[in-house]
């Protein structure tokens, strides 16, 4: 998997036991998926994250707004500045606050590389198919 785009933000997680903790995370997003985004949760650089979860670009994108999600991923607007996003497993749950900021601009550089990626999957799909279908099939109007 290439990655294409990756932003580090400064944090705040909120455990289950209610204590808040400091930490960086990392916002990733490839052009082999170009619908998902990844977050790392990081002890410290220097170690393999804590914990990976992988969800929909438009989830985070609309959670910057309003509230969105209801499964195991949840993200909504904390007054102006920041955003929630609310992780949920079968054991535990926490919060991960972060500044919108930062968010809006990992958002928008996603934009590009999905717009980028959803013509090369069209550019493969019409070599597909002009390979496959005969020339009457591709072109009815001929």
């Amino acid at each position: 998997m290439r990655l294409l785009m990756q932003k580090k933000i400064n944090a705040t997680l909120q455990s289950a036991a209610g204590a808040w903790h400091d930490l960086p995370i990392v916002l990733s997003h490839t052009p082999d998926d170009p619908l998902a985004v990844q977050l790392r949760i990081l002890v410290t650089e220097a170690e393999p994250p804590l914990a990976t979860w992988v969800f929909a670009r438009d989830l985070l994108a609309a959670g910057l707004t309003a509230p969105s999600g209801e499964g195991d991923v949840r993200i909504s607007p904390h007054g102006r500045e920041a955003t929630d996003i609310t992780l949920v497993s079968p054991q535990t749950w926490c919060v991960i606050r972060l500044p919108s900021s930062p968010v809006q601009d990992f958002i928008a550089g996603t934009h590009a590389t999905a717009h980028h990626a959803r013509h090369r999957i069209d550019t493969s799909l019409s070599h597909m198919l002009t390979k496959l279908l005969p020339q009457t099939a591709q072109n009815p109007d001929a």
